[in-house]
């Protein structure tokens, strides 16, 4: 009998198939893995490409006068409009944006909670209760993974600068007592109070980069600012190179630019209205009841009654030689102060010149018809208006915002109204009012 060729040695099936399916089970997993870091490894790619190539973020938080609001800008990595300028893709809040601290108050987009932090020192609840909510809001609003490289900006205006330097400081720790708990990075100097001067400068230049005037090679007009906070006013314009005010700086954002930057701090809106409080105050009697002092506002409507907290109405109107139970029955009566609306339009618009003028006089009734500004002036605000006089010759074309804006969405006007067209509509408002 011959021996079999190991050529043609055959396995039965019954022997082969368990390491078919051994070798299958095998392949099946192998592949599986291969497929599992691939998709890690692609998606980590993505992210990391992402991180490093695409949008960037920033978050400003706005500490105001009035309140305390935040913004996030989303920049194109890479992407420049002109020289360094980078490209904005997109800021939030924005037309979509809605929720409790989206303010209607704010006539424009806002993510805003109230009062101002100034209201604070002393109380870090407060100021917890106003940063904890808008923090929260930007990041829930930019992609989580990218929070450790989003810088916070915390900048306090008119309404920290007017506390004293010692009330300031606690404030601004209690600030970054907050912002230490969340994600976003900042450093020591991200969280300060902006001088006059650089708020001043700072709305310039986001009016000029908005408005596409910043960047060219070829020196473009720019725009001048005119901004009505709370409680200042900033009024900033381009001038020649041979201006030598002390209030000029010098941008080299894009071209060179020599600009000439106000910021006016008793021309805010709630600084104005104050003072009209303060010289009502002084031409109407008041009964021997400290605790809740009325006061006719020729400028409010019949059927308003409010209580109104006056913090600076006290110190504007002490005299330096007042007993110290006079004082305190002063701070007390501004402390409790009802306001009563009495309207009369030609008393109301006396009351607001006057006020426009930084006067907080008893004689205001009589001092201020019919006479210029620059007359009438006083030492507190008078040598700043006349610094202005050079803004006069200025022949490009401002812009008007922040408070202004409000007004005159409120009175419905055209962004193009003159004055004559706004006393008209104030007349008519309160002649509405009294039928």
């Amino acid at each position: 009998m011959e021996p079999k060729s190991t050529s043609k040695v055959k396995l039965s099936a019954k022997e082969f198939n368990p390491w078919k399916r051994v070798f299958n089970v095998f392949s099946f997993g192998f592949l599986i893995l291969l497929s599992s870091i691939g998709v890690y490894l692609a998606f980590n790619f993505v992210k990391a490409r992402n991180i490093l190539e695409s949008s960037y973020y920033t978050v400003v938080v706005d500490c105001g006068s009035t309140g305390t609001r935040v913004n996030i800008f989303e920049w194109e990595k890479g992407g420049l409009i002109s020289d360094s300028l980078p490209s904005l893709l997109h800021s939030y809040p924005d037309d979509l944006t809605k929720g409790p601290l989206a303010k209607q108050s704010c006539h424009y987009h806002c993510m805003q909670t109230e009062p101002g932090l100034h209201k604070f020192v002393g109380n870090a609840s407060g100021v917890r209760a106003s940063l904890e909510p808008l923090i929260a809001w930007a990041e829930q609003r930019v992609p989580h993974e990218r929070h450790g490289h989003i810088p916070i900006i915390i900048l306090a205006t008119a309404g920290l600068r007017r506390l004293v330097a010692r009330d300031a400081k606690q404030v601004l720790d209690d600030i970054e007592i907050v912002v230490r708990e969340h994600s976003f990075v900042y450093t020591k100097n991200s969280i300060r109070v902006l001088t006059g001067k650089e708020e001043a400068y700072y709305g310039w230049v986001a009016l000029n980069y908005k408005m596409g005037s910043l960047g060219n090679s070829s020196k473009a007009s720019t725009f001048g600012l005119l901004d009505l906070g709370g409680s200042s006013l900033q009024v900033v314009v381009e001038v020649s190179d041979k201006n030598d005010n002390g209030n000029v700086m010098t941008s080299n954002i894009g071209s060179n630019h020599k600009v000439l930057a106000f910021s006016l701090p008793a021309f805010g809106l709630n600084e104005a209205f104050d003072r009209t409080v303060v010289m009502l105050s002084q031409n109407q009697t008041y009964g021997r009841n400290v605790y809740r002092f009325e006061l006719r506002h020729p400028c409010l409507s019949s059927n308003f009654v409010q209580n109104y907290t006056c913090p600076g109405c006290a110190m504007l109107n002490i005299s330096d030689g007042m007993e110290n139970s006079e004082t305190q029955m002063h701070k007390t009566r501004f402390s409790s102060t009802y306001l009563i609306g009495d309207l009369n339009w030609e008393q109301c618009k006396e009351l607001v010149r006057a006020a426009a003028m930084n006067y907080s006089g008893s004689d205001w009734s009589e001092q201020f018809v019919d006479r210029n500004c620059e007359a009438n002036s006083s030492p507190n605000g008078g040598n700043d208006m006349l610094k202005l006089t050079s803004i006069l010759h200025h022949s490009g074309h401002f812009h008007a915002l922040s408070g202004f804006f409000v007004v005159y969405d409120m009175l419905n006007l055209s962004p193009r109204a003159s004055v004559t067209e706004i006393w008209k509509k104030g007349e008519q408002l309160c002649s509405s009012s009294l039928t």
